[in-house]
């Protein structure tokens, strides 16, 4: 549901740079249509998958963490229809969740580091398969 909730709340709120067609320059140097992108890819994924409630849903980390951060820049754009997209889903404040699932995510992205450097000698520099497969493992 937590998922749902942030990637309706993006997909919602469109690229609100005005005057500024998608894949401009300032689209792209705000990294507003990625995240916008991100969160459509997300939901087809929930919608594909078809999870009930709170059933586990994995998205990697990184995509997790551009859909919170684009989700924390759109409710600032207007609180009431944050708040009128969010709480009928989660029943919870838009700000409450998205602050819970940024420590979530942050927290998981943490354990993927320790779980590397615990696995690999000081010295010892990934490939980029390697490092890859240790993001794609921790996907949420």
């Amino acid at each position: 549901m937590d998922w749902r909730a942030v990637t309706e709340l993006v997909l919602a709120f469109p690229p609100l740079t005005q005057r500024a067609s998608r894949g401009s320059t300032t689209d792209q140097q705000e990294g507003v249509w990625r995240g916008w992108e991100n969160a459509r890819v997300i939901r087809n994924r929930l919608i594909a998958a078809a999870p009930v409630g709170d059933d586990v849903m994995g998205v990697a980390v990184g995509e997790a963490q551009l859909l919170v951060d684009t989700a924390l820049r759109v409710a600032d754009w207007d609180t009431a229809r944050t708040r009128d997209i969010v709480a009928p889903i989660t029943r919870e404040p838009a700000l409450v969740l998205l602050t819970r699932l940024n420590r979530e995510v942050r927290a998981t992205a943490q354990a993927a580091r320790e779980r590397v450097d615990a696995a690999y000698p000081e010295d010892y520099e990934l490939t980029e398969d390697e490092e890859a497969e240790v993001w794609r493992d921790t996907g949420r």
